[in-house]
């Protein structure tokens, strides 16, 4: 009996003690797997206060730190969030979001190969409250519609029309396809200047007033006396002259803030060339603000839609020629800025080379171009067509006329002995571009345009070398807001 007491009491002591040393190992299991998730937390902190200096190492660095002599973490920062899908209302902004993930480890004291993991991810995004400074000029150049940069000439032939405010530093040659017959010409647009004062849509070929270097000197006296007198325009010299920034050069890379995702660059000769048939829009995941690049001839034929930047470089001197129809190219307009109402737009082109609208094409552009060398619209028949609504900045513009227009000289001119003839009798066609219309088919709404902004949408020249969005100077750096919280796998 004794001895079966004594077996009983070595078993109960053996389970008690064999309990509590169960009860300490999971105590110890507990605390590590605490401080394991502290030390995560701990990580997201971190994080987010490094991504806030500009001493942050970006999308793809690791931040690893220690809590204690055995508890740690490490940090990963991926551009995007996972749970914003393609067909969200919100999936624009999926660029502008990075997943930081925080891992917290910490270690038996006693064993460092026996270690508790905890995981703790935060999804935040960038409050876009700056963007990269704008040259000093920039602003001169798209207050104007039209801006010819250079002393190099201008040729303009009607039928065209420039509605918005125009500045022009080159010679200004108005007129010289057609008519050759100098009666002609001033009834043609002193008839476009009547129609304007009677009331009827204005189709002269410049707006009211024009910024014009060289009125006194540079100008043909007889442009600019045909100016003023027949077309019923004010001539200005320019207050200020300006000219564009120095084109980017060859671009393969962006980004969209400092630290960011390294975006590349596509070229456009790879969809072909000519490309045609073809629908390109920015892409939040792969090409958010939709920039393309050119590196030789580019033809662009029919059915062309895109919305974002090209950017021509000069490889071989080779010229942007647009020869299709249903082309549409689009600057992209970018998010407005925290706490602003005002949204900025890239430029739509960015050419080195010559950008050529071909005789029987019928382009769009929404935006700004910026043509270092000529913008051309060819020589052509009335099925061309052509509106730019925004700016455009070239070293030098050239509006070729129509082919069907082109008559001997003296053949205009008798048109117009009988256009005055007509006016003697009842119910004349008052005016004499009206008349033309008549009877040789010369459409006297222009069907080559060209138009201010209205939409309140500001042209933006950004630095390709350098982020789009920087930190506000009253910021430390870059500065984020918390999207989502997560803990766990």
């Amino acid at each position: 009996m004794v001895l079966g007491l004594l077996a009983i009491t070595l078993a109960i002591s053996y389970a008690t003690l064999r309990g509590q040393g169960t009860t300490i190992e999971l105590a110890r299991n507990n605390g590590r797997s605490l401080d394991a998730r502290v030390a995560a937390q701990s990580g997201l902190s971190a994080a987010i206060r490094k991504m806030s200096e500009t001493s942050w190492g970006g999308i793809g660095s690791t931040l690893r730190s220690n809590v204690s002599d055995s508890a740690w973490y490490q940090v990963t920062f991926t551009t995007g969030d996972s749970k914003l899908l393609r067909g969200d209302s919100q999936f624009g902004d999926y660029p502008f979001r990075v997943t930081v993930e925080s891992t917290g480890y910490s270690a038996d004291p006693l064993n460092a190969a026996i270690q508790s993991q905890h995981k703790s991810r935060c999804v935040v995004q960038l409050v876009r409250k700056k963007m990269l400074a704008e040259p000093s000029d920039w602003s001169n150049l798209t207050n104007f519609n039209v801006y010819h940069f250079s002393n190099h000439d201008a040729y303009v032939q009607f039928p065209m029309r420039i509605n918005g405010p125009v500045c022009m530093l080159g010679k200004l040659n108005l007129c010289t396809e057609y008519p050759n017959n100098n009666n002609a010409r001033d009834s043609y647009l002193s008839g476009l200047n009547l129609r304007r004062i009677a009331g009827l849509s204005d189709y002269r070929p410049f707006p009211s007033t024009m910024s014009l270097k060289g009125i006194v000197g540079t100008q043909n006296t007889a442009t600019v006396t045909t100016m003023t007198t027949n077309l019923g325009m004010v001539l200005t010299e320019p207050l200020v002259t300006s000219t564009p920034p120095s084109h980017p050069g060859t671009i393969t890379t962006y980004k969209l803030y400092p630290g960011g995702k390294s975006y590349d660059v596509k070229r456009l000769q790879d969809y072909g060339n000519p490309i045609q048939n073809l629908t390109l829009d920015p892409d939040p995941e792969t090409n958010p603000l939709g920039v393309y690049r050119t590196d030789g001839s580019l033809t662009i034929a029919s059915n062309v839609q895109l919305t974002g930047t090209i950017i021509s470089d000069n490889s071989g001197g080779s010229d942007i020629l647009v020869t299709g129809t249903g082309v549409v190219l689009n600057g992209y307009t970018m998010p407005s800025l925290y706490g602003s109402s005002t949204s900025y737009q890239m430029p739509s082109i960015l050419s080195q080379a010559s950008l050529r609208m071909n005789s029987g094409s019928d382009a769009q552009i929404n935006g700004t171009a910026v043509v270092w060398k000529e913008f051309e619209i060819k020589q052509g028949t009335l099925a061309s067509k052509f509106a730019l609504t925004g700016n455009l900045i070239t070293d030098t513009l050239l509006i070729r006329g129509r082919t069907t227009w082109i008559m001997n000289p003296g053949t205009w001119n008798t048109d117009r002995t009988l256009f005055n003839l007509q006016l003697l009798g009842g119910n004349p066609v008052l005016y004499f571009p009206d008349y033309e219309q008549n009877i040789r088919g010369f459409t006297v709404k222009p069907a080559l345009t060209f138009s201010s902004n209205s939409t309140g949408v500001q042209p933006h020249w950004h630095d390709w070398s350098k982020p789009v969005y920087q930190p506000d100077s009253a910021d430390p750096g870059l500065k984020w807001e918390v999207v989502r919280w997560e803990d766990g796998p």
